[in-house]
């Protein structure tokens, strides 16, 4: 028979999430990757990954940094302890917490993520299909991590040479959102030293499919990662610099253009000629591209107008089935996977922290955890919004995460019909904080000046020891005159 510090441990779960986090998928994921305990536990390994994955979803609760390992398992367990029969009043300490995630390692959590990524829309989802296409994105992003020798050693820094005179180590992370509900359908990461965002994101191509139109900013054209991610069956609009040329072969009847994307040596040899003044005969040798060439003109309320030029190649070849002005409209959707950055980095990490993790195990782990919550946080969103029959970017993933955190200390997951009470507690509140239908707005690339004067410390300059010794000496007053008769 268990004790009640081993039963406490299983009936640890995650609030209204537990309906996409399963102890069912957990228990699947760590009996799948060999990490099941060896002997009963007060922390048994599917309990581990619920306090890994609320590590995640409290980290930006306290303005002042991510909150330690033993006040988020306070609140992860406040009423559970005190339950009658499984009264446990011990909390583990913060390096017996330590020593369970690195016996869990970041296996179970990789694969609880592969299970919970994919797409959410439906096509009745606004802004999420164009042109009976799926629309989604890939763009990277990097992670900072703590600044310790094997950190560094494993994931680098940017920089010249690697180098970042100033920062913390970093990993990349790439991307495969869906635009209109902000899902992942896939994630890599790597060091950021070493994998640029064009090598993840050929790790990103298998989760392609022939019913998607992949969405991707200037810094990926290029003939070869083109027809990796072409030959998948997706369509692709992606936007290209402004000094890459390509030759009109047809001009279509929306002003878009017929064009050849070339091969590298087809670009050099058509380089060398234009710098001679020749001309070349022969057809060049690559994908076949339709280009769209268009501006957007911005009028602020104060100020005149500017107008930006956008250049985009796209694989719809076809004006009467994508024309030029839909598809440049479809494209701005690309921004959703900056916004959904901004939503994993800022709003559930929180705005300039870091990783916890001072290993290169447990930061796989926790970025996995990270990922794993954001979906089920999106899933979360989408399921309210079609709910209330809503955009899903009118539900605000703040008072998602700020309910989400509420149900986690409500044990709101202790029995199926608590927790079916509590999602529907849930969406009813999303559908009333409704944020307001998106302005036309702009955002200026500046950033005030940092209110903290210090000086910076470089990565090689060394630091002065901190341990010292106080002498305290009080100084005698000076003795006064007697007074005088």
């Amino acid at each position: 028979m268990a004790s009640p510090d081993q039963r406490f441990g299983e009936r640890i779960r995650l609030g209204v999430l537990t309906e996409e986090i399963s102890p069912e998928l957990v228990d699947e994921v760590v009996e799948l990757t060999g990490c099941c305990e060896r002997r009963r536990r007060l922390l048994p390994a599917r309990a581990v990954v619920y306090f890994v994955l609320a590590l995640c979803l409290f980290s930006s609760s306290d303005s002042a940094g991510p909150p330690g390992y033993r006040s988020v398992l306070r609140t992860l367990t406040e009423k559970l302890r005190h339950l009658p029969g499984l009264c446990v009043q011990r909390l583990p300490t913060s390096s017996a917490l330590t020593r369970a995630r690195q016996r869990l390692g970041d296996k179970p959590l990789q694969a609880l993520f592969e299970r919970q990524c994919g797409t959410l829309a439906t096509p009745l989802t606004p802004a999420a299909f164009a042109f009976g296409l799926r629309l989604v994105a890939w763009d990277g992003t990097a992670l900072d991590v703590p600044d310790t020798p094997v950190n560094a050693a494993e994931f680098g820094f940017t920089g010249k040479d690697g180098v970042n005179q100033s920062g913390h180590p970093q990993v990349r992370l790439m991307a495969l959102t869906e635009c209109g509900t902000h899902a992942l359908v896939d994630a890599v990461f790597d060091a950021v030293a070493k994998f640029s965002e064009h090598k993840l994101a050929r790790r990103l191509l298998a989760s392609l499919r022939p019913d998607m139109l992949l969405l991707a900013d200037r810094n990926f054209a290029g003939y070869e990662l083109w027809g990796l991610a072409r030959a998948t069956g997706a369509h692709l609009a992606w936007r290209i610099k402004q000094n890459l040329v390509f030759v009109p072969l047809q001009v279509l009847s929306d002003g878009s253009y017929l064009s050849i994307m070339r091969t590298p040596a087809e670009n050099i040899r058509h380089g060398q000629a234009r710098a001679a003044g020749r001309t070349l005969p022969q057809p060049s040798l690559g994908h076949l591209v339709r280009i769209i060439e268009y501006t957007v003109t911005i009028r602020p309320q104060t100020g005149p107008p500017h107008t930006e030029t956008f250049r985009l190649v796209t694989s719809l070849l076809d004006p009467k089935l994508a024309p030029a002005r839909q598809l440049a409209t479809a494209y701005h959707q690309r921004w959703e996977i900056e916004n959904g950055f901004a939503e994993l980095k800022n709003r559930l990490r929180g705005a300039g922290f870091i990783l916890r993790s001072k290993s290169p195990e447990l930061i796989c782990q926790e970025i996995y955890a990270f990922l794993t919550v954001y979906q089920a946080l999106c899933a979360l969103q989408t399921r309210a919004a079609e709910h209330g029959g809503a955009d899903p970017d009118r539900i605000s993933f703040t008072v998602t995460v700020h309910l989400a955190r509420l149900t986690v200390a409500a044990q709101a997951a202790a029995d199926a019909t608590v927790l079916d009470t509590a999602r529907h507690e849930v969406i009813t509140e999303l559908l009333a904080a409704l944020l307001p239908t998106r302005r036309h707005r702009q955002c200026q690339r500046i950033k005030k000046p940092s209110k903290n004067t210090f000086a910076v410390r470089k990565r090689d300059q060394p630091r002065t020891p901190s341990n010292v010794h106080y002498t305290l000496k009080v100084a005698k007053h000076p003795t006064w005159p007697a007074p005088t008769r």
